[in-house]
């Protein structure tokens, strides 16, 4: 198969998921990413003038709408088969933190982040119009050509709630390579940090304060500063990552790293915590449980997809920096449990979430889209 694969530029999940499917299903197909270099993103023409020299059976669009105009769905979905994997809400709601529980609220009318008066005037609800433009993109597409993927069933149950339910609409977990994230018995040594040592582990990629917030810093903050320091004041926060760091002398701020060094900082952790106050399904919950290391989260969007809850790691109340704090001090007391815990994660990885399984459920997906003749 022929496979064109296009990604906005932003590097976050939607990213890593995209290159992973470039890699994986490039070994057997012929695969193209758009956009390569670090020029500036192709125009809606230059898309089409390269897809039109590239000629693929199939297009893969991922979190595009970052670069592209929304309508580029529909406009690609009537020259091509279309796979649509969206990593959030934004194609039904807002990025904002709010809008990731947007199916709470009947309609935009009542959607909280919206002024109290502007909610009642067409003139002024700017996102009712933008809700409206992706519904009439949403309906130009193809039900025979468009199929759109969740990564998670969280995600997938709240596109069936909308128009999008008249398409094919499935859920592909992300994968993650097992054998780059594996437990790095040295890490501490390498790391130059106390074998003895209890160690918390916190990782997010932060663009300001919404992210924070919606990474659950703030959370974790008061969840370490009330609870868990008091019991063990001699922890170390390995913070990685910019944006908000906890204002502790417990936390270190790593800062951004390499990513061929991240399955280090998760090994040398007693514990990954993972606040979020919304999210769909993180990476690194998964890498960290491939690193043998368990997870406190929150009990939000796709985590408990991901997590085996007392079993893997332990879920939370989202914003409950009391449930978090007891959590975090139920294991760092437990080693034992927290190894344990350790060892179930990697085995989930392994059972759920391995790379291959991920590659495969794709190809199989992309090749029902296209004639035998051209698979």
């Amino acid at each position: 198969m022929r496979i064109a694969i296009i990604n906005e530029r932003w590097t976050a999940g939607a990213t890593r998921c995209a290159r992973d499917l470039q890699r994986g299903l490039g070994q057997r197909h012929t695969v193209q990413y758009f956009p390569e270099g670090s020029g500036p993103a192709p125009t809606v023409p230059e898309y089409f003038r390269l897809l039109a020299e590239f000629k693929p059976d199939v297009v893969h669009l991922h979190s595009f709408y970052g670069d592209l105009p929304y309508s580029f769905l529909a406009d690609v979905a009537e020259k091509y088969p279309v796979v649509y994997t969206p990593h959030d809400p934004r194609p039904i709601g807002n990025v904002m933190l709010k809008c990731w529980n947007c199916d709470k609220f009947g309609t935009c009318f009542e959607c909280p982040l919206v002024g109290r008066l502007k909610r009642y005037s067409l003139v002024q609800h700017q996102y009712f119009w933008e809700r409206q433009e992706k519904r009439r993109v949403h309906n130009r597409l193809p039900a025979d050509r468009a199929t759109v993927v969740c990564v998670s069933d969280w995600m997938r149950e709240r596109m069936l709630t909308t128009e999008l339910a008249r398409l094919p609409v499935k859920r592909i977990h992300n994968g993650i390579d097992l054998k780059v994230f594996r437990r790095d018995p040295g890490a501490r040594a390498s790391l130059g940090l106390p074998e003895k040592a209890r160690v918390l582990s916190f990782i997010a990629h932060h663009s300001g304060w919404t992210v924070d917030e919606r990474k659950g810093g703030p959370v974790l903050a008061r969840a370490l500063a009330e609870v868990v320091v008091p019991r063990f004041p001699d922890l170390i926060v390995l913070a990685v990552g910019g944006g908000m760091i906890p204002n502790l002398p417990q936390v270190r701020p790593i800062g951004f790293i390499k990513p061929g060094d991240i399955a280090r900082y998760y090994s040398a952790a007693d514990v990954f915590v993972a606040p979020s106050l919304a999210d769909n399904l993180p990476y690194t919950v998964l890498e960290a449980m491939a690193c043998e290391v368990p997870v406190v989260a929150s009990r939000i969007g796709g985590i408990p997809e991901e997590i085996e809850d007392r079993v893997t790691g332990r879920l939370f109340t989202p914003g409950s920096w009391q449930e978090l704090g007891n959590a975090l001090v139920d294991l760092l007391e437990n080693p034992e449990q927290t190894a344990a815990m350790g060892r179930a994660g990697r085995q989930r990885t392994e059972d759920h979430f391995e790379m291959s399984q991920f590659v495969r459920q794709y190809e199989e997906l992309f090749a029902s889209l296209v004639p035998a003749a051209r698979a």
